[in-house]
């Protein structure tokens, strides 16, 4: 019996050894198992995703039925596209070839050929060089101030403290002022003068007598003398000092406020850069080739006058206004200009721009990139650029209205924005 007893002993601790060892093996089998069943329980409740079509025919007739409501409004006229940025496929037009005033609609083009021509990167470059010698106070030789035509230059103080900051307070020699624009910014012919007025331009769109003038008053109010003699050109040339303003920063300003004076420098900027423009009147077609021929084949009856859209002679369409958005668009560095910084947009603090007072739903934010345009004189009023749906697709669009209240033309065009968003 005792013999009995131990076997069932040892076979009870084997047993229970053999379970202890199993253990851990057991406990991971078990947790894959589980692990195994919650997936397939997630999978069996999972709701199946839907891909959202894009229902053109329902956005075609919510646009059809804006032109029904009883806004006073002459619908012959009004100019119209609306694309897929995507595909390019046309999503709606109404006279979309009919050349008219795109008003500051004009801008885009201005932007758009800038960025094209000198590039995203590009700034505006002024700078103070001297060539010569110093001892102490008093600098012999060459000093030369370049300004560039740019139109957020407010003052040349800058340019006269470098002097000041070198120990430079006498110049025996020559005094050089170098600038790409001799003449004063004004308005297009056909465009109302005070459109430009003269006291709000910077200092570099005020023509080269007020130049001088400003920059002879500040030397003698900093104390600086200029004794002129002649000078050789011995020595090499040193850089006292370098301003710098970005595109950009120029860009913004111009669409999102929509600055005539900015868009108009940065035109004739184009206009006077050494082998980068042909030198033509500014009658002539000169953006045809070869920008516009990437853009689009519909440039027949193109008229440019200016580049802020003063002139009510200027002549676009909201195709080709669409189709340079499309442009734009097909260039990553452009398109993100325009999106993250040039465009206005409601509900921003900064960025509402022209907008301001115009969609304020909480739809609208993030949602709708534009310029607006408008020539009171005209009962003209014009919206251009990029709207995101709600399904995720984004478009491009242009509207023109012609011989209508402003007022009703921007509650017309705010609803039409609405449909695009929705």
């Amino acid at each position: 019996m005792a013999r009995k007893k131990r076997r069932r002993l040892k076979k009870s601790v084997k047993r229970s050894c053999l379970l202890i060892a199993m253990l851990p093996l057991l406990f991971w089998g078990g947790t894959k198992a589980f692990r195994f069943m919650k997936t397939l329980l997630e999978q069996k409740h999972e709701k199946p995703k839907v891909e959202v079509a894009v229902d053109q025919t329902e956005m075609r007739e919510r646009i059809d039925s804006i032109f029904r409501q009883t806004l006073r409004l002459d619908t012959n006229t009004i100019s119209l596209e609306v694309c897929d940025v995507e595909t390019g496929a046309v999503i709606y037009e109404r006279n979309a070839h009919r050349w008219v005033a795109p008003a500051s609609c004009m801008k885009l083009l201005t932007a758009v050929a800038a960025m094209h021509y000198l590039g995203i990167d590009y700034s505006y470059v002024s700078q103070l060089t001297c060539q010569g010698s110093q001892r102490g106070q008093t600098f012999r030789g060459r000093v030369c101030l370049q300004l560039a035509d740019d139109p957020l230059l407010e003052s040349l103080e800058p340019f006269v403290d470098a002097l000041r900051r070198h120990g430079i307070s006498r110049i025996e020699g020559d005094l050089q002022l170098q600038l790409m624009r001799v003449d004063t910014l004004r308005a297009h012919a056909s465009a109302a003068a005070w459109d430009i007025p003269y006291h709000r331009l910077p200092i570099t769109l005020k023509g080269q007598p007020r130049i001088e003038k400003d920059l002879n008053y500040l030397l003698a109010s900093r104390g600086i003398t200029v004794s002129r003699q002649p000078v050789s050109d011995e020595g090499a040339s040193q850089l006292l000092y370098r301003h710098e303003t970005p595109l950009t920063d120029v860009l913004a300003p111009m669409l999102i406020r929509s600055s005539n004076i900015k868009a108009d420098a940065l035109f004739g900027h184009l206009w006077r850069l050494p082998n980068l423009l042909p030198m033509t009147d500014f009658s002539e077609d000169w953006w045809v080739e070869p920008m516009l021929s990437q853009i689009s084949e519909d440039h027949e009856g193109f008229v440019v006058n200016d580049g802020s859209g003063l002139s009510p002679l200027n002549r676009l369409s909201a195709h080709f206004l669409v189709e340079l958005l499309q442009y734009a668009w097909q260039r990553e560095p452009m398109r993100h200009v325009l999106i993250d910084e040039a465009l206005a947009t409601p509900g921003h603090p900064v960025r509402c721009g022209s907008l301001r007072g115009r969609m304020s739903a909480p739809i609208f934010r993030n949602h709708v990139f534009v310029k607006t345009g408008t020539l009171t004189s005209q009962a003209l009023s014009s919206l251009a650029g990029y709207v995101l749906g709600a399904d995720g697709r984004w478009r491009s669009f242009a509207i023109i209205n012609e011989n209508s209240p402003v007022a009703e033309s921007h509650i017309f065009q705010d609803q039409l924005c609405m449909e695009l968003v929705r």
